[in-house]
């Protein structure tokens, strides 16, 4: 490629008329590029959520302050059920994206197979060594430490204990026979399951945090001894991804919180569908804006552009050919950092004589292919705007080219007011959130580095466009997921493709990798690069060992580079004493080659946050603050106020010239909180009221199955699920405005002394959501220790605020709360016989049980969340 700057003079102009533009294309090409340019891997995090921007960042902050490795599983269990949810999963390139950081950026999207994978790429990255299961009807992983296996169902939200309570139960235990004093002696198949699951309502009751009503019965028939496969093969796994935001001066990217639209330029499909209409309940699915809009000067042109060759800069500003008759092009390069949906490109063209010629093309090959989206000869004068969509659909690197040619005069052809908006997709739930109260906000810079990724389809013919060359190579036409898809036609003959990267500027390291699979007994890939056209290689990485797993990753690093470096071959070979997928084969490959960028040195930008502020009567009041980023790194703190957890709506990270008007700090003069909110941790005690007799003033509606002509349903030990409507009034006693307020009375037999009550309710119509503050319903708890005077204990609040749900519990994939289970502590214990709850009905209401507790303890907790500058 070319070189940032060429030193061509202007012909085909008369002295006279073009003396002034002659002067400033030799000024502007004799002055030394100034070192600003580009800010090169910026990283913007708070203390609110986990550092996304690649494997190690991720695994540093969301578990780098614990040190016992149960600890760290969990927080990693708690960060991947907020990142994703249960759906369809994501599909690139032919498999599932198991990628953790490609996942928790770009989409969220998974099944169970998807987050069993994801993990263990986690695990893995933590040291821990994983095994990957097939179970009835389900995927589940496993990761090992203190001297046992332990099994995390992200899918499904569920964490299982032995009998213990303490240990984190394994695949083998879930559906195995067993018994403890929970079961009362009795010994049965996923008694682990039913007794002990951390994240259920409660025994025998439903999984708090799955994706619809999930009961622990279900799932211990999942773990039955005669379904489990352990798949000693394969892991499903993936990682080397990162995320990457540089800018240029004129670039800004804002990410939105929330979808801005549902058409086709919104999405990267899913076998050919939305990814979000599968659960549009879920609101997955954000939306990235990038700007760029590159300033069109002298001194700016070349820090703008990714190449130029042959074009300078008008005194009427615009980009015109330096000759005459000589082709010129400038290309500008976008990365957008989330995966990129569609892209607008506006210019203005001019074009005198009918000779004159203006094209503009796109590459998301790294410039080895070309798509032309426009093409015009002159004479013209007109405005650009070209949307593209499949041109640069599920990309992330895309280089824009403006090629000019002028026939008489240098002058005639020219582009000017270039602007480029790229959509980008983004997974709303893991990106950097705030708080209600004090955020730390941590802001750097990384390497001043510009980067090439080639990461091609490797599924049929797809992966050609990219390679320089190949020998001895097939692939399938569709990837089966569980091996290589590229192999070697013979046997006992090296197979390889070869991949050029060219770069604008000085390499200074590279990575290459990607996912293989070598089966066979003499079976080896390797991998290799070479800096002198391909008459030397270097062996970097070579895989001999054919025990499983048969689900190698592997990423190689090069930082010897010769100088002045602009091009490197990439081989990937491989050969084996059989040839086909199962022999030896190659699931994926990613390479990573990056370049100096256009100016080493730091320069000013914003960063903008705005959210909303959840007031007392649940209205929203939007505020912003806006960053001033003078040095890095840099902390500073915003502090939000309301009542509740904040909904962020957008981040924006400009290089936008400072105007000298732009306001800094908050958008108004609200205070907030002041002090940080602290999350809390929940446990219950014994249930006092498992069991015991109970009788209740008015005769239930029976609706959707609510009826309890035994009166047992309300102490069984069962509380319902976390939904409403569906099966969850099977398992409720129904009672509605008609019926008036209902008093149930429950027996404990012997005084007790209680710490706190609970009641789960349920809905058949309407669905009424706590956490958005719409339940009507009224329930009242009193007690008596002889069944004839009564004392009044408390309300409990039926609306609830996300600042007060235990950071243990699982919220549902849909983050509602139109079934669940209100717990009222009390101040201080009281003994009493007789409990009674007096339920006022609004609506077609459902209770499935009730609760006295020996004990509930709620205590802070703090998730930990290690910054960049943080030592653990």
């Amino acid at each position: 490629m070319a070189n940032d700057q060429q030193t061509i003079p202007f012909s085909g102009a008369p002295p006279m008329r073009y003396g002034i533009l002659a002067a400033l294309i030799a000024l502007f090409l004799s002055v030394p590029t100034p070192l600003w340019g580009q800010v090169c891997n910026i990283k913007v995090v708070t203390d609110a959520s986990p550092d996304c921007h690649d494997m190690e960042s991720f695994l540093r902050s969301a578990t780098g302050a614990w040190s016992a490795p149960k600890d760290r599983c969990w927080a990693l269990f708690y960060w991947v059920h907020v990142g994703r949810r249960q759906t369809s999963p994501m599909v690139f390139h032919g498999v599932e994206v198991t990628d953790p950081i490609r996942q928790f950026n770009d989409f969220g999207y998974t099944m169970c197979s998807t987050v069993a994978g994801m993990n263990c790429a986690l695990w893995h990255n933590l040291g821990l060594p994983v095994r990957f299961w097939d179970v009835t009807l389900h995927t589940v992983s496993e990761c090992f430490y203190e001297g046992r296996w332990h099994m995390y169902d992200n899918s499904m939200s569920a964490l299982y204990t032995l009998c213990d309570r303490q240990t984190i139960a394994g695949v083998e235990d879930l559906g195995d026979t067993r018994a403890c004093a929970l079961s009362g002696g009795h010994s049965e198949m996923g008694h682990v399951v039913k007794y002990h699951c951390l994240t259920a309502t409660s025994a025998n009751g439903f999984l708090t945090g799955a994706d619809c009503a999930r009961d622990l019965d279900q799932e211990a028939r999942c773990f039955h001894p005669n379904g489990l496969k352990l798949r000693t093969y394969y892991n499903n796994w993936d990682w080397g991804h990162r995320y990457i935001l540089n800018l240029h001066k004129g670039e800004s990217y804002t990410r939105y919180y929330y979808s801005l639209g549902n058409s086709r330029e919104y999405f990267v499909p899913n076998r050919g569908k939305d990814p979000e209409s599968t659960n549009p309940r879920y609101h997955i699915r954000g939306k990235g804006v990038w700007t760029f809009k590159p300033l069109l000067t002298p001194d700016e042109l070349a820090r703008s552009a990714y190449s130029i060759s042959n074009v300078a800069v008008s005194p009427s500003g615009m980009v015109c050919p330096v000759e005459a008759g000589k082709p010129g092009e400038i290309v500008f390069k976008i990365t957008p950092a989330n995966i990129a949906t569609s892209q607008i490109i506006r210019a203005s063209a001019r074009m005198q004589s009918p000779d004159d010629h203006l094209t503009i093309a796109v590459s998301t090959t790294s410039g080895t292919n070309w798509q032309t989206i426009y093409d015009k000869m002159g004479p013209a004068d007109e405005t650009i705007e070209k949307l593209l969509i499949d041109e640069i659909n599920g990309q992330y690197e895309i280089l824009v080219k403006f090629k000019l040619l002028a026939n008489k005069n240098a002058e005639d052809a020219g582009v000017s007011d270039i602007s480029i908006e790229t959509r980008t997709m983004l997974n709303t739930k893991m990106q950097p959130q705030l708080r209600l109260g004090l955020n730390t906000v941590f802001v750097d810079v990384g390497e001043p580095t510009d980067w090439v990724v080639i990461w091609p389809d490797l599924q049929g013919d797809s992966y050609r466009q990219f390679v320089l060359e190949e020998q001895n190579i097939a692939t399938e036409k569709e990837h089966a997921g569980w091996r290589g898809v590229m192999f070697a036609q013979k046997p006992l003959a090296e197979a390889f493709t070869i991949y050029r990267v060219q770069c604008p500027r000085p390499i200074t390291s590279l990575i290459y990798g990607g996912r293989f699979y070598n089966r066979v007994p003499g079976g080896r890939i390797w991998l290799s690069h070479s800096f002198d056209g391909g008459q030397t290689w270097h062996t970097d990485w070579t895989l001999t060992d054919t025990s499983q797993p048969w689900d190698v990753i592997h990423y190689a690093t090069v930082r010897d580079i010769p100088a002045d470096s602009h091009e490197v071959l990439l081989k990937y070979s491989l050969e084996a004493p059989q040839a086909g997928p199962m022999a030896c084969s190659i699931y994926s490959v990613r390479m990573e080659v990056r370049h100096q960028a256009t100016g080493p040195a730091f320069e000013p930008f914003d960063v903008c946050f705005t959210w909303e502020e959840v007031q007392s009567d649940r209205t929203r009041i939007t505020r912003s603050h806006r960053q001033r980023i003078d040095h890095v790194p840099m902390r500073y703190t915003i502090d939000v106020g309301g009542v509740d957890h904040p909904i962020v709506k957008s981040l924006s990270v400009e290089c936008l010239t400072n105007s000298g008007t732009t306001h800094y700090g908050y958008s108004d003069n609200r205070l907030g909180l002041g002090q940080r909110v602290s999350d809390v941790w929940q446990e219950l005690g014994r249930n006092l009221l498992v069991g015991k007799p109970y009788r209740i003033n008015v005769e239930p509606t029976g609706a959707w199955g609510a009826d309890d002509p035994q009166r047992k349903k309300l102490t069984d030990g069962v509380v319902g699920p976390n939904y409403a409507g569906g099966i969850s009034m099977k398992y409720a006693v129904g009672f509605d405005e008609k019926v008036g307020p209902a008093e149930i009375t429950v027996d404990m037999q012997e005084p007790q002394q209680i710490a706190g009550f609970g009641i789960h309710l349920t809905a058949g119509w309407p669905w009424w959501d706590a956490l958005k503050g719409e339940v009507r319903d009224e329930v009242e708890v009193w007690t008596s220790l002889d069944g004839q005077n009564f004392t009044r204990q408390g309300t409990f609040n039926l609306n609830l605020w996300r600042r007060e749900i235990p950071i243990n519990h699982m919220l549902p994939d849909d983050e509602t709360a139109q079934g669940w289970n209100y717990i009222l502590p009390l101040s201080s214990p009281v003994t009493a016989q007789f409990v009674r709850f007096r339920v006022t009905p609004r609506r077609s209401l459902g209770v499935t049980e009730v609760q006295a507790f020996d004990r509930i303890d709620i205590r802070p907790f703090d998730l930990k969340i290690l910054l960049p500058d943080e030592s653990p």
